[in-house]
């Protein structure tokens, strides 16, 4: 599985469907101050903490289940942020704990990866233990943006209700104590962009290993799940990143 992710996402500088200029205006929102601790649950190849470290001079720690992910986070930094007060550790999200002696994050983040725990609400409470009292907890999470036909979900490997409305997710998360402070909705150029560049990774990985054996199953998979989405998903399934105020006390 991460050799597969490793190989769709190789060209990808945020492994999600946002623009950099999103990126910035998350940043910009976040209020991000020099020293200020961050944790990226499911960070990829780490671009949004290397980022704003490099930005705003944030400490960081970014978690990933896949080792490629975890590789290619630390070739990242010490390319573009070798002097960052930063760790990426290569742990499963689920089982990733702080420390006895560690102080809670001032801002908590888990963008397009609430399978780790289940599903949104799982995920939503499960970053609120990292989180401190008043901090900020940064959700990427797709939800449905019509009514998936059945045609399109027979295509996916997820049903009706893995995913909710917009309003549903702020909703739920506003029921758990939560302040919407912002949201970021992605539209069709950062869905086209994220998509379409998987095919262009698997055709230079194709030009680059032609032989490789699994290639041809990769290829099929992209293929496919690329015609899925022209078809049906572009018009049905929406991604936003939301940012939540966590209460000052419980």
């Amino acid at each position: 599985m991460w050799f597969f992710y490793d190989v769709t996402h190789r060209l990808h500088r945020y492994c999600n469907p946002i623009s950099a200029d999103k990126i910035e205006q998350l940043g910009c929102i976040l209020d991000l101050q020099q020293g200020m601790r961050v944790l990226d649950i499911a960070c990829g190849f780490g671009q949004l903490l290397i980022t704003y470290a490099n930005d705003f001079g944030i400490h960081g720690v970014g978690v990933d289940a896949s080792p490629l992910a975890v590789k290619r986070a630390l070739k990242r930094k010490r390319e573009q942020a070798p002097n960052a007060e930063m760790q990426f550790v290569h742990e499963r999200g689920e089982n990733y704990r702080l420390a006895d002696d560690e102080q809670q994050y001032d801002v908590v983040m888990c963008i397009g990866a609430s399978w780790i725990w289940n599903g949104y609400e799982g995920t939503v409470k499960a970053m609120r233990g990292f989180c401190k009292p008043s901090g900020l907890l940064v959700v990427g999470e797709p939800h449905w943006k019509t009514e998936p036909s059945a045609e399109y979900l027979a295509t996916q490997d997820f049903d009706r209700t893995t995913f909710f409305t917009l309003h549903e997710n702020v909703t739920m998360a506003r029921d758990m104590g939560l302040r919407l402070v912002y949201l970021i909705v992605s539209n069709e150029d950062d869905w086209d962009q994220y998509e379409t560049l998987q095919v262009a990774g698997v055709d230079r990985f194709a030009r680059e290993n032609p032989d490789h054996p699994d290639l041809p199953a990769i290829r099929e998979r992209v293929d496919t799940g690329y015609e899925s989405y022209l078809k049906w998903g572009r018009d049905t399934f929406g991604f936003a990143t939301l940012v939540f105020r966590v209460p000052e006390s419980e």
